[in-house]
Parts: structure tokens; sequence; C-alpha cells
């Protein structure tokens, strides 16, 4: 059995994050996690334009959410489903580095341990074989932590260029 891949890129940091935050990493087939979500939407038509490329929902106050994870033969496939709007990405790990593509945009995020927290800055990109130049990557300000005992994400990215909002989600999920 491969060592799933949030494991093999944090490797002894792994087991400092809480037990709740390990549970949602360690799907060696399929996993699927629901919850409750809210999401935000940045103002202006960039990050509106983002938005639609990238699939990511609409605003909504509250919403149920349903992620399911499925490993793949080069890492793991992502489907995030708020109400009817869905979207995905596929996580891998090249060179020691956590890399999640949407469609033609991969972008390598720089997992780290922190505060009994995972967070996912973005530190690179590339749009297919063509790197990103800093100026056109999102801010990202994305972390798991559990507040008792539950599994939460906060997700928040602000849009390349402008630095204005684009997209926050947040929220909670539990095993399916």
């Amino acid at each position: 059995m491969t060592t799933p891949i949030f494991k093999r890129v944090l490797d002894d940091d792994f087991a400092k994050l809480p037990s709740e935050i390990q549970r949602t990493h360690l799907t060696t087939e399929i996993s699927r996690w629901q919850g409750r979500s809210a999401i935000d939407r940045g103002p202006g038509i960039w990050p509106r334009l983002l938005c639609a490329l990238f699939r990511f929902p609409p605003a909504q106050d509250d919403i149920a959410v349903t992620v399911t994870k499925t490993v793949t033969p080069k890492g793991e496939t992502w489907v995030r489903q708020f109400g009817r709007h869905r979207f995905q990405s596929h996580l891998s790990v090249r060179d020691g580095v956590m890399h999640e593509r949407f469609g033609p945009f991969t972008f390598a995020i720089g997992l780290t341990v922190a505060d009994g927290a995972l967070h996912y800055p973005v530190q690179a990109g590339r749009l297919g074989p063509i790197p990103l130049p800093r100026w056109l990557l999102p801010i990202s300000v994305a972390r798991e932590y559990v507040v008792g005992g539950l599994f939460h994400f906060d997700v928040a990215l602000r849009a390349p260029i402008t630095r204005r909002a684009m997209v926050r989600y947040r929220g909670h999920l539990r095993q399916a």
C-alpha cells in the first residue's frame, strides 16, 4: 500500500496534527466527508471571472458541502460539492512538494503545520508548462483546524494582480 500523499509531504510533521485532521488525509481508496459551509465572493469583474474559471461556488450563508477524495495512480482527486455547485482539483507530490491542479493551472502548495493547524500557502504556479510570475499567483490563506473535536476548513483566496478578495469558503466536515 502506498503512503498517503499528505504523510509523504509532511513526514514527521504529520504526527503533530490533531487526529481529526490526520483522519481526513489518510485516504487509501475513496473517502467522503460531509458538513456545512459558508461562502463569500469578492466584488468586481476580475474576482468574478476568476471564480467562474475555477468553478468556485456562489456566495451562500449556509450550504451543505460534500468532499469526496479518490486516490489515483498519481495522487488524489478531490471533488467538492457545495449544494448543486461542484469543482474539483487533483493533488500530487513532486520532489517532496504538494501540487494542486485545476484544469491547466497547477500550484505548488507549501504545506505547513503551525499551532495545531495545517496551512496551504501557494508558493508557485504554472499554466500548462509555463511558470507563472509571482504577481500572477493567487494569495491563499487556507487552513484546516479542529474546534470541539470537529474538523474545520477556512480557505480564503485573493485574486492575482489586484489582490482583492476572490472567494472564501469555510465550514466543517465529518466522515460520511
